[in-house]
Parts: C-alpha cells; structure tokens; sequence
C-alpha cells in the first residue's frame, strides 16, 4: 500500500521532477525502491521496445537525462491511489520544444516500485 498523503505525493514528485544536478538526483532516488523497474514509451522507445531501467543506478541514468540542464518540468497533476500515484508532466527544453508525460508509480513499503511513463513529443 501507498503511504503517501496527496501533499506528501505531490512534494515528493515535485523534489523528483526539480532535480537539476547530481545532489538532486540522488535526493530523488531515495523515493524508489533499490530494485525499482521503469518502463517508459518515447520518441526512441515504441512499444514493441520500451526504455528499460532497473535499480537506483540505472534509474539515475534516466533522471540525469531527462531532467538536462535548461529543461523545465511543470506537474500538471498528480493523483494518489491505495497503490501508488500518478501525474502529468509538461516539460519544454530550451529551445522550445515540448513533452507531455504521464507517469504511473507503484508504491509498495512506502517506496516508488515500479514506473510506467509514456510521453508525447512536439514534432
């Protein structure tokens, strides 16, 4: 089960998508489990093969890059569930270009399990 309140979600989101260095990172991988999967549809991962993360290491990886420097994160929305939350995330890059996420989070033991993210790019 999920122990997280609607202000504690939100919070939490908020510290992962406003990391913009290493330190923020890392600050942010404390919400996930150290086993955590992420399963994530993008411009360069269709469904018939999706990003794949698995544990804190990669998962690094994968906010490092996404969240490069000039990026700007908005959350939409987040919504808290027994299970888990989720939210919707408008992100731009500095030259204009923008993203629209939406992540699903499993929570169990009071961490982030597992992440499913699909996101739609400007042409």
């Amino acid at each position: 089960m999920s122990t997280y309140t609607p202000a504690d979600a939100r919070a939490l989101l908020d510290g992962i998508f406003s990391a913009k260095d290493e330190r923020g990172v890392t600050a942010a991988l404390a919400a996930f489990s150290p086993d955590v999967d992420w399963l994530q549809y993008d411009i360069e991962h269709r469904p018939a093969e999706p990003l794949r993360a698995h544990g804190h290491e990669e998962v690094a990886a994968l906010l490092a890059k996404g969240l490069s420097p000039g990026m700007t994160h908005r959350i939409v929305r987040a919504m808290t569930a027994d299970d888990g939350m989720a939210c919707h995330v408008e992100c731009e890059y500095p030259g204009g270009a923008k993203v629209e996420v939406t992540y699903i989070f499993d929570v169990e033991d009071g961490r982030i399990a597992r992440v499913l993210g699909t996101m739609a790019w400007d042409g």
